[in-house]
């Protein structure tokens, strides 16, 4: 990954990236290919006015993630392989469906659904032993193809090591990423996999932290049981009460 003397691009794919890199910056833009696949270049967010102070700045974010892929990748930590990168660029190959993608398809078997949360909780307890935390892992931030799951999106990301809380603060932001998909506010047998595989692989210590962080964001819960009563609120804030009376649950049960 991401060696100085990489192999040439085929033909094809460094034709899409060149078309691509002439026309204005984008983001994340999915470049279709010859043969039906596709791949996804990720530039530097050009964030202006009252976006840029909400996202920081887009060059540090690219960098992050630049350098957590190439150190992830290293500790064999689930992250996609770089097919190509510039100052500017990254260019990365496509993963399948994320699971928020994939538990909104009602034809895709229940299984593989679990398989593929159970191994987004095994990816996170590893990160987590490595002493790394993802910083917002959603579930937008997980990709299932053919069985392997991979971690994106990863510019909260820092290359150093994080306390336990700042890791289990991941645990309750993937939580609270369930609820707050178009899915609904209940539970499915697939958080359950995800969290079960999570505390049976992850360090003892975070997983304490992960009932301590739910009992001290206990005052968002009437808070936001406050807004949704006098308003119309976003899916994130109408999540927070069932995402922390389900971990309490969770973090309460034995084992």
């Amino acid at each position: 990954m991401l060696d100085p003397d990489p192999t040439p691009l085929p033909k094809h794919v460094a034709s899409a990236l060149q078309a691509a890199l002439r026309q204005p910056s984008q983001r994340i833009r999915a470049l279709a290919l010859p043969d039906g696949g596709r791949v996804w270049l990720k530039r530097v967010e050009q964030a202006t006015g009252r976006m840029r102070l909400q996202k920081g700045n887009g060059l540090s974010a690219f960098v992050a993630e630049r350098e957590a892929l190439r150190l992830l990748h290293a500790k064999g930590v689930p992250v996609p392989e770089v097919i190509a990168e510039g100052p500017d660029y990254l260019l990365l190959p496509d993963l399948g469906p994320t699971l928020s993608a994939l538990i909104r398809d009602h034809t895709h078997p229940m299984p593989d659904r679990i398989a593929a949360f159970a191994a987004a909780g095994a990816a996170l307890a590893g990160l987590h032993r490595a002493g790394y935390a993802h910083g917002r892992p959603a579930l937008r931030d997980f990709c299932w193809q053919s069985g392997q799951l991979r971690m994106i999106d990863l510019e909260r990301f820092r290359s150093y090591k994080r306390s336990p809380v700042v890791r289990a603060m991941d645990v309750v932001i993937f939580t609270h990423s369930w609820f707050a998909n178009d899915r609904g506010i209940l539970p499915g047998p697939e958080l359950y996999a995800a969290i079960d595989t999570y505390r049976a692989a992850a360090p003892a210590g975070v997983w304490r932290w992960v009932a301590r962080l739910t009992r001290l964001l206990a005052p968002l819960d009437g808070l936001a049981r406050a807004v949704i009563r006098f308003s119309k609120p976003s899916r994130d804030v109408q999540a927070i009460p069932p995402a922390l009376a389900w971990l309490r649950r969770a973090t309460q049960a034995p084992g």
